[in-house]
């Protein structure tokens, strides 16, 4: 049962929050944690009081699709700074509030270590022997916690505290404050035909005895559920979902579970309250370039908005619009190719909206930002088969990413790679 938690750290609501807020000074820096472990209540005192948080310069690592919450809203010369431009923070974006700074995830703990916020918004589980934890979202949690920053909780009684998630000591927190919302939920919807056939390429790659990374959406949900026949799999990644119950249910992942944040639904939320087998570990840990190139037969599984015939791909632009960052698909994908028996997969659709543009390009248009350079090259999927670029020559290279282009593309593909080639 949850504990009495000394008086000095004890609070409820947004009354609480908003005495906080007016002890925050202008210039400070302030992070406000994402994925489910955003602070809604905190966030709700500032909205009503926006005043409150006058010239505060706020951080965080903000999930596109989930944190939409722009804290700079309203607030006088308040400024941001994170790592993806999400929709609710595009106008902030627009305005020139908010910083968008390209970095990899592996980056942000030396980041957040040095450049330290002043003040740490979070959400916490209710206190037992002593101890909070971020539960389903201990990405960041153990770093900032390292750092000299205030931490202030919100407890919810909501937020689980898995057996294989960390603690912090209540006795580290300047205030806790209880608080009641609903945790943030993720639904990608179903996958589509195109989708479903990727995630059936992929599983065809993957083996017994595998470690297996996929990250968040339709297609990572779907490769999950393809999955569902193998045996005597690990999973080390980001972010656990919705799509690795019925791997837990069918044990196909006998060899462990390790991510830093959960993120789907609340049943999901539910299971993992009382589920040992999933290791919750920080970025530093799931991120790590050391941990990542020591897992044998590391697969990784990552989405792309583009990819160009000499292996360059896009992940964050559309249009010349930002939509995402960088993320930790580098990461991954560069852990796998160093891994021993690793591989590196990069799973997109042949063509993208209503007009079925060709998501192999001939080359990225010029201002595109290159996600992942041609050196990294590793396994090309898409409905229409699998290109092995590694050790592949440009023109090789070209020639297999044709091959599982639309075949509505490919001719115009092939007449842009010759007169590309000859220029070169």
């Amino acid at each position: 049962m949850p504990e009495r938690t000394p008086d000095r750290l004890v609070a409820q609501g947004r009354k609480a929050f908003a005495e906080i807020w007016a002890g925050c000074a202008p210039g400070m820096r302030v992070w406000i944690a994402g994925a489910p472990g955003e602070p809604t209540a905190a966030l709700d005192a500032l909205a009503a009081e926006p005043a409150l948080g006058r010239g505060l310069d706020f951080c965080g690592i903000w999930l596109p699709g989930v944190n939409e919450r722009d804290p700079t809203a309203g607030v006088p010369g308040a400024t941001a700074e994170t790592i993806f431009v999400n929709r609710g923070q595009r106008e902030g974006f627009a305005a020139g509030r908010i910083r968008h700074v390209p970095r990899h995830y592996s980056a942000l703990p030396r980041w957040i270590a040095a450049a330290p916020p002043h003040c740490v918004f979070m959400q916490v589980s209710p206190p037992v022997n002593g101890c909070v934890s971020p539960g389903l979202a201990s990405d960041f949690a153990q770093t900032l916690a390292a750092t000299p920053a205030r931490l202030v909780g919100q407890v919810n009684p909501a937020m689980p505290a898995p057996p294989g998630a960390p603690r912090l000591a209540v006795a580290r927190f300047s205030a806790l404050v209880t608080a009641d919302t609903p945790l943030l939920t993720h639904d990608p919807g179903p996958a589509d035909a195109a989708t479903l056939a990727i995630a059936g390429q992929v599983a065809g790659l993957i083996d017994c005895g595998d470690t297996v990374s996929v990250g968040i959406g339709k297609a990572a949900n779907a490769v999950l559920a393809a999955l569902i026949d193998h045996r005597d799999l690990a999973y080390h990644a980001g972010m656990v979902t919705d799509g690795l119950l019925p791997l837990l249910d069918r044990t196909v992942l006998t060899r462990g579970v390790t991510a830093g944040v959960a993120l789907g639904s609340q049943d999901l939320y539910r299971r993992l309250t009382d589920e040992p087998r999933i290791r919750f570990r920080g970025v530093a840990h799931t991120h790590s370039a050391a941990v990542l190139a020591a897992i044998p037969n590391l697969v990784t599984v990552n989405a792309a908005v583009e990819i160009d015939l000499m292996g360059q791909a896009n992940s964050e632009m559309v249009g010349g619009r930002q939509i995402s960052g960088h993320g930790g698909a580098a990461d991954f994908h560069r852990g796998a190719l160093a891994a021993p028996g690793g591989r590196a997969i990069l799973a997109l659709p042949s063509t993208a909206g209503r007009s079925r543009t060709s998501r192999i390009r001939v080359a990225l248009e010029a201002g595109t930002p290159v996600s992942l350079p041609r050196a990294d090259a590793g396994i090309v999927v898409t409905e229409y088969g699998i290109a092995d670029l590694a050790g592949l020559d440009s023109d090789a290279r070209a020639q297999a990413l044709i091959a599982i282009a639309d075949p509505a593309h490919r001719d115009a593909l092939a007449n842009g790679w010759d007169a590309r080639r000859r220029a070169m």
